[in-house]
């Protein structure tokens, strides 16, 4: 990276050490950032009958953000909250937006993060319809086998669309 895309990404970046059960976005506003963990986990999630539905978990090195709200501009039905302490980078996306005509740079780095983040959202769809209750928690255990022990039962279980008793049983037979 040359210094002065350097320079840029220096000065638009907040780097921050947020704690378990904060809350970094709420539904019902419009989200206009991203944020890429350094450590620790962050969840999208959202409502539904009055239940948490977890999206999403954003483990080192992913990024979490409200998807919905921030292309449209519109409110986002999504939370995002801390499941375990971590330190984050948050870059504000019209500050991105404004980048990419004269960073180049930044135009493909971003290129690139959507391409993996939407082949992220395939794997995870293909994994909930294609695969067993079983088979969904050996790929997360063989992906993430650390931060499963960190992770609420109600918030893996709700993540892998199975019941909390389904999940007990599937760790037991381990």
């Amino acid at each position: 990276m040359d210094e002065r895309t350097g320079a840029l990404v220096k000065s638009a970046v907040s780097v921050s050490d947020v704690k378990r059960k904060d809350i970094l976005h709420a539904a019902g506003t419009v989200c206009r950032k991203f944020h890429f963990v350094e450590s620790g986990i962050l969840r999208v999630f959202y409502y539904k009958d009055g239940k948490e539905v977890t999206a999403w978990f954003a483990f080192k090195g992913m990024t979490a953000s409200c998807i919905d709200s921030l292309f449209t501009g519109g409110e986002t039905s999504y939370y995002i909250d801390v499941v375990e302490d971590a330190t984050i980078h948050t870059i504000h996306y019209d500050i991105i937006e404004r980048s990419f005509a004269d960073y180049p740079l930044l135009e493909r780095l971003g290129r690139l993060m959507v391409t993996e983040n939407y082949l992220l959202l395939d794997q995870r769809m293909k994994m909930i319809v294609f695969h067993s209750a079983e088979e969904r928690y050996n790929n997360l255990l063989r992906a993430e086998p650390l931060a499963l022990q960190k992770i609420p039962l109600n918030y893996l279980a709700s993540y892998l669309n199975v019941t909390q008793e389904t999940l007990s049983r599937i760790r037991r037979q381990k």
